[in-house]
This record gives structure tokens, sequence and C-alpha cells, in this order.
């Protein structure tokens, strides 16, 4: 062999080999930034698995809040109810039809069909108004100005004809987008009510604001919240334990999507239409499986990341869950840059595991899913919460995680065509934000305005931060216009009320109850730590 073709051969070689080497090096940079984003969302998760609580327990959707949105997202609703994975190539964002429902809140047990178990009732989400232990000038939207005028700049960020409200989310930083949906839902909110005229001839602006997720960020966003806007509305991030010491030192309403942080979920000033579950946990969802599932929960397993806010609420789930008979013969604490589940699944399938559940970002979920596949081991139960619901779980999952439950905490995307108050929802956000993420964030973020709404009107024209959160701590039972179980809003108390959806082929399917837009209220009251 010549010389040239020597050094021809050595330079294809070179070439070949930086090549691999490139590419092996982007591979490893996908992986980090893919894990660094689910690190950033675990703190959301703990928020949207307070919904795990209650028909969606939130779980949060559809909260803890979530790190993924437990939503149907980039789905329009089917006429057979189900939600199911999308094509290649498909863009998120969906296609609905208009509704006129305006109704904010709605009774615990509002009628419905009886279903089992234990004759429990099946209450059906309702976009129409009802009573609340609120002024009865809640219901509705919009208000005009009184004859003899609004008292014009009354408190911090409102005019005469102007009410700024500020919205923190989580936009940039190591998870991009985490919670924009929820900023896009406040913003979609402020166009629907400034539509119907406004509160008392203000119109409403909204402050947005990008905490980069971040607790340093999140407070400074806060601390100019305070200083330039009436309330914080819709806000929904992982680092809320900053703005809660921002909250407590201005006073400044808060009423975020969801409660992320136990400093937050104790802080007097801050409501959510998630309130968290520190201090409750909803025992309809644990009674439903030990009614279907009586040997698989004595044999139960709980897997979560090993980082504050997940292990928090893992052990409180646990707690409460024992409760009511299950016994958790199998724990264990992630890493949450943990690639391989392969031992954890093996441990599970030599102890006899017949329930799973897991306090996870739903990167983490795939990984368990693809260890059971891998494992071909399959236990009885497989429990997900409302970061689940989304098209790229089932995408990354099928067809292992066929069978496998998800316990809901908002009402379904999919079934919009019979609920009013989805319908409105989802009418101005593709108005203000089309092809917004369909996620949990977005529809606690409407319900979260809807309350701020309810209160400002009950306020009346003179508006004052101290009489709104009067008013605030005054709603009673609150579902948010029909896009979210019924709640105690005032006493920042999570619903009772629950729904479950089974992964069948694709797609999620409504399990229980079976009739659509409906909770169970009844089989269990809420643990109280």
């Amino acid at each position: 062999m010549g010389s040239r073709q020597r050094r021809a051969m050595g330079s294809r070689q070179r070439r070949a080999m930086g090549l691999r080497q490139r590419r092996a090096m982007g591979l490893r940079q996908r992986r980090a930034m893919r894990l660094l984003a689910a690190l950033a969302a675990l703190a959301l998760v703990a928020s949207a698995c307070g919904s795990r609580l209650s028909g969606e327990g939130l779980k949060l959707a559809e909260g803890a809040t979530s790190v993924r949105g437990a939503s149907a997202a980039g789905s329009a609703p089917s006429a057979t109810g189900q939600l199911a994975a999308p094509a290649p190539g498909n863009a998120a964002g969906a296609a609905t039809s208009a509704g006129t429902g305006s109704g904010y809140a709605a009774p615990a047990s509002s009628g419905g069909a009886t279903s089992s178990p234990g004759s429990a009732v099946a209450t059906r989400a309702s976009g129409a108004a009802a009573t609340s232990s609120a002024s009865s000038a809640s219901s509705g939207v919009g208000a005009p100005a009184p004859a003899g005028g609004n008292g014009g700049a009354t408190d911090v960020g409102v005019t005469a004809n102007s009410i700024t409200i500020a919205n923190i989310a989580s936009i940039s930083g190591v998870a991009p987008g985490l919670t924009q949906s929820a900023q896009q839902a406040t913003e979609a909110f402020a166009a629907y009510v400034n539509s119907q005229g406004g509160i008392y001839g203000r119109q409403l602006k909204v402050l947005p604001f990008d905490d980069a997720n971040t607790t340093s960020g999140n407070y400074a966003d806060a601390v100019q919240a305070c200083k330039s806007a009436f309330a914080l509305v819709g806000s929904a991030s992982g680092f809320d334990d900053g703005s809660a010491q921002a909250v407590s030192q201005c006073g400044i309403p808060d009423i975020e999507a969801e409660v992320s942080t136990t400093q937050a979920g104790d802080t007097a000033d801050i409501y959510g239409a998630s309130p968290g579950n520190a201090h409750y946990w909803p025992l309809g969802p644990p009674n439903f499986l030990k009614s279907r599932y009586p040997s698989a929960i004595t044999k139960a397993a709980m897997l979560y990341l090993n980082v504050p806010a997940t292990a928090g609420q893992a052990q409180r789930e646990m707690q409460a869950y024992s409760s009511v008979g299950f016994h958790y013969i199998y724990t264990a604490a992630v890493s949450p840059t943990e690639p391989n589940y392969a031992p954890y699944v093996l441990q599970m399938e030599q102890k006899g595991v017949q329930y799973v559940t897991e306090y996870s970002d739903v990167y983490s979920a795939e990984r368990l899913v693809q260890a059971m596949q891998q494992q071909n081991w399959q236990p009885k139960v497989v429990d997900w919460f409302a970061e689940m619901y989304t098209p790229s779980f089932l995408a990354q999952t099928q067809p292992w995680s066929n069978g496998d439950l998800v316990l809901m905490a908002t009402a379904a995307y999919s079934e919009a065509s019979s609920n009013p108050g989805m319908q409105t929802f989802l009418t101005w956000m593709n108005r203000v934000a089309p092809g917004f993420t369909h996620d949990i964030f977005a529809i606690f973020a409407w319900a979260a305005g809807l309350a701020f709404l309810q209160a400002a009107k009950a306020v009346g024209p003179h508006l004052t931060r101290s009489a709104l959160l009067a008013q605030l701590a005054k709603i009673g039972t609150f579902n948010g216009g029909g896009v979210m179980p019924p709640m105690n809003f005032g006493q920042k108390i999570p619903s009772q009320c629950f729904s479950y959806f089974q992964i069948e082929h694709g797609a999620f399917v409504r399990l229980y109850p079976p009739q659509p837009n409906t909770y169970d209220c009844t089989s269990g009251g809420v643990y109280h730590f």
C-alpha cells in the first residue's frame, strides 16, 4: 500500500472517529439537558401530585404540581371521549367548539348517577353557575361601573379604568416553557373578562414574569409584583417558596394555579386552584383501589425521586393510603438522574409486588415503564398521576403501558363536548394562545382567574387587597366553572372527588365513574396530618 493510500485511509479513519465522537458527545449532551429539565420540574411534581389528591386528586388535570402537564396535550376533544397518542409530526394544539359556560362554583354533590363502589355519587362537572358561601354577586362575567363611579384608584395596581394582575411562570432556564401555559391561560382569562365589560368598569391587565426556574427569580418577581400589581393570579412554579416570602412581607393577594411548596401552602395570603396537600389527603382514590384490587394493595410499592418535594409527597401518601389498608412491601428513593430502573424492577419482582406507583417527572416514569418491559414484568396495578395524561407518555410507553391507571385531578380535555366550562376555557385559550400546551397548569390557572373574579365582584367597586383577601376566604365549594372537581377554596382543602382513566391501545379511556365529566365524591373523606 502506497504512502498516499495510507495517508488517505488514515484521514478517513480520523474523520470517522471524529464523527463518532461528536455523535457520542451530542447524545451525552442531549441526555444531560433532558435530565436538567427533569430536575427543574421535580419541584412542580409535588404540587401537581397534590392533584393526585382528588380527581386527579389533582393529581393534578390533571397536582403536586407536575412536571409535565397532565392533560390532553395537542389533542382535540374526540367523539369517543378518548385521548390518543398523536400521529408523528403532529403539532400541539386543538380545535374546539365554542361554549358560553360561565359558572364559577358548584356544590360538592350536585346530583348525578349512582355508581360503584359503595354507591358513590358521580357528580357531574358543570359550566352552570351554582351557589357557594360567597356572595351571589359572583356569578356571571363582567360587571358595569356603578352610576356614581367605581372609586378610581383604590389600591396598588387599581385605577378607575384598569386592574393590573401579575403572573409568575417558569418559562426560561433549564426547563424552557415548563409552565408557560399557566401564563397564557391567565392572559386568556383576562381577555375573556374584558370581553364581558371587565369588573365594575375596569379592564384587566396582565403583568407577566418569568422566574427562570429559580427560587431567587420567583422572589424577585413577587417583590416587583407587590409594587406594581393589585394581585398575583394564576402563577405556576415549583419555586413558589420565593414568592411566599415576598407575599408575607407585602400582603399582596396570591391566587396560584397550584401551590407547590410547603412554604407557599402555609402562607396566609396564598390560595390555589390546586391548594397542595401538605395537611390533607383525600381517601377516595385508595378506597376505590381497595374495592377493585383488594389483594394488590397489600403488596404495594412506592418509588419516588430523592428530592425533598417528591419524598415528602410520597411519605404523606403512604401514610394516608395505609390508613385504609395499603401495605407497602417495597419503597425506593431514586436519584433524579438514574437512567436504569432495572434493579428496582428486579427487586419489586422478587418481593412479589402487585401495586406500583411513583412520584416523579414524566421522563422517569417512562424509564420505569421501559425497565418493566425489558424485564418482562407487569404487576397487577400500575397507578400514575395526572402528569402522565399526555400523548407523549403514550407514545413513549406503548404498548407496555396498556392497562395502567391514571388518577385525574381536573376535567378531561377529551370530554369538552359535554362540558361548557371546558369549552369556554378552550375557546379563549385558542384565541389568545393558539397551539398552547394542553396541561394541568393551563387548567388550574384559568380556574384561579375565576376565583379571583368571584372574589373581586363580591368586594364591589371599592377594590382593595384586604377586602379581596377577605372574600377569597369566604369562597366555599369551587370547581373553576367546571374544569376541575369541586374543592373548598377558602379553607384550602383539596377535593374529595376523583376520577380514573385507563390506558387502552394507545388512548386514555375513562374507567371510573363511567359517565363523562363525572367524579366520585363520596367514597372517602380526607386524611388530616
